[in-house]
Parts: structure tokens; C-alpha cells; sequence
């Protein structure tokens, strides 16, 4: 197993639990729901809230540990641009694994574009992959906070339950309403926007990456277009190799084209001396008997 790096499977979610729990410990969850209109801070409400900044991070975390492959990617299609030397076949980038790939195709007589976009949909495929628990952390984001919505919405009417059973007094009802019912409902709509702008941070994020991310597979493609352009005849691949033989076989089918013509036109003029012989030979004969001496 490898060291516990910031890349580690683990790391994003362990960070992510020691950061929420010192917010909430540090009293910052009570602030966050005070700054988003909520009078009090339910337990339940401080926990989901915990709960939802924890996931966020996780959420992030694993966002940015694309970063330095983005970049990576980028430097190694600059270099490809100025030079395609300077590739390395065993290195881990989208250039060289199609500079290999490209190698291979062209020493077994194969067709390069196709390997190559072959590749490339392999590559969309792996990093669409690669995202879906970022992409379904995101998604849980306001599921949570209509979680803690209900959570909260629930313990004011628990709370709120004592007080009809004195219906007869409504100064009880009054003061339970304003104790319980109105600042819980405020806390309960506060764990949802801050659910809400937590998720649409993070989708921002996610959005941006995998744009990136992309335009790496779009430029490694096109360095490999244009070198595959560029390539001498022998080396392109069957398509080139098979122009000579395209050429040669469009100039036969011309000639052969032209003596189609030519028995058509045979064939036309049989046609007409049969049709004049037939004419001849529809008309009456008259015959003369001549006696010789």
C-alpha cells in the first residue's frame, strides 16, 4: 500500500472529519447559522450543518487532486507541439501513451487515425470514470440539507406539542410560538442555503476541472493529427500508402468507363440495323417467273 499522501484514497475524508469537528467545537457551525438568519442553533441543526461542511470538503479535496494532473497533461502537449522528440513512450500522459500507441500501429501496418480515436474515446471515458463519487458527493449536498430541515422542522413541533396542551391560555401559545416554532423554522431554512451554496461551490469547481480535463484529450488529439499529417508516405499509415493504388484505380475505371461508352454505341447501331431489317422484310415481294429458253 502507498504512503498516506494527500493523494491517498483516505486522505480527503479523514481531513474532511478533523476540519468539520474543530468548526463545530470552535463554535464557527453556530456562526454559519446565525449568519444566514437562523436566532438559535439547534443540536440537530450544528450536526447536519457539520455533516454537510465535512462532505463538502471531501467533495473538494478530491477535486483538486486533478490539479496536478491538468497541469501535467499541459506541459507534456507544449513540449509535443515543439517537438515530438521530446515525448517519452513510458511516460504516464495522454501524449505519450498515443506517441506509443501511434509506434505500434504503424510497425503492424495498422490504421493509425483509428487507434488514435479509439484512444481518445477511451480517455473521455476514464476521466467521466473517474468523477462519479465527486459528482455523486455534490449531489448529496442538499439531499442533506433537506435532511436537516426535517430534522429540524421535526423538534419544533416536538417542542411546540406541550403547549397545545394548555389551548385555553393563548398567551402559552403565543410565547411557544415565539420560543420555539419561529426560530426553529429559521434555523431549519438556514441549514438548506447553506446546503445549497456549499453544492453550487462545489459543482463550480467540479465543472472547471473536468473542462480542463477535457481540452487535455482535445489537445493531445490534435498534436497527433498534425503529426500524423506530417509523417512521410510510408509512415502514415494504410490510407497513404493506399493513394497510388486509388489513383491507378480511378484512371481504370475511366478507360474502362470510356469502352462502356463505345459498346453502347455498338450496341445502339445493331439495334438500328435490325429494326431496318425487320422494316424490309414486313414489306409485300413481288415475284416474276422468268422461263429460260
Amino acid at each position: 500500500m502507498s504512503g498516506f499522501g494527500w493523494r491517498h484514497s483516505a486522505f480527503a475524508p479523514v481531513v474532511s472529519l478533523v476540519v468539520s469537528a474543530l468548526l463545530l467545537v470552535a463554535g464557527v457551525v453556530e456562526m454559519l447559522l446565525v449568519s444566514v438568519g437562523a436566532t438559535t442553533a439547534p443540536a440537530a441543526a450544528e450536526l447536519v450543518v457539520t455533516l454537510i461542511i465535512a462532505v463538502f470538503v471531501t467533495a473538494v479535496l478530491r477535486i483538486v487532486r486533478a490539479v496536478p494532473d491538468i497541469r501535467r497533461e499541459s506541459e507534456a502537449t507544449a513540449r509535443a507541439v515543439a517537438n515530438i522528440q521530446t515525448v517519452k513512450a513510458g511516460e504516464d500522459t495522454l501524449v505519450a501513451r498515443r506517441l506509443k500507441l501511434f509506434k505500434e500501429a504503424a510497425e503492424s501496418g495498422s490504421d493509425c487515425e483509428a487507434v488514435l480515436s479509439a484512444r481518445s474515446a477511451l480517455d473521455d471515458s476514464e476521466m467521466a470514470n473517474k468523477h462519479h463519487l465527486d459528482h455523486a458527493l455534490i449531489w448529496a449536498l442538499p439531499v442533506f440539507g433537506f435532511i436537516g430541515t426535517a430534522l429540524t422542522m421535526a423538534a419544533m413541533v416536538t417542542s411546540f406539542s406541550g403547549a397545545l396542551d394548555r389551548q385555553g391560555d393563548p398567551t402559552v401559545l403565543i410565547t411557544a410560538l415565539k420560543q420555539h416554532v419561529l426560530p426553529e423554522l429559521a434555523s431549519a431554512f438556514g441549514v438548506t442555503l447553506i446546503a445549497l451554496f456549499l453544492s453550487v461551490v462545489a459543482f463550480g469547481a467540479m465543472a472547471l476541472v473536468e473542462r480542463y480535463e477535457r481540452a487535455s484529450v482535445v489537445a493531445a488529439d490534435e498534436v497527433f493529427l498534425i503529426y500524423i499529417a506530417r509523417l512521410p508516405g510510408k509512415h502514415a499509415g494504410p490510407a497513404t500508402q493506399a493513394a497510388p493504388a486509388m489513383q491507378g484505380l480511378t484512371q481504370e475505371l475511366a478507360h474502362s468507363r470510356g469502352r462502356t461508352e463505345e459498346l453502347v454505341k455498338g450496341l445502339d447501331a445493331l439495334r438500328t440495323a435490325v429494326e431496318r431489317l425487320s422494316a424490309v422484310e414486313s414489306r409485300p415481294q413481288k415475284y416474276t417467273l422468268v422461263r429460260e429458253p
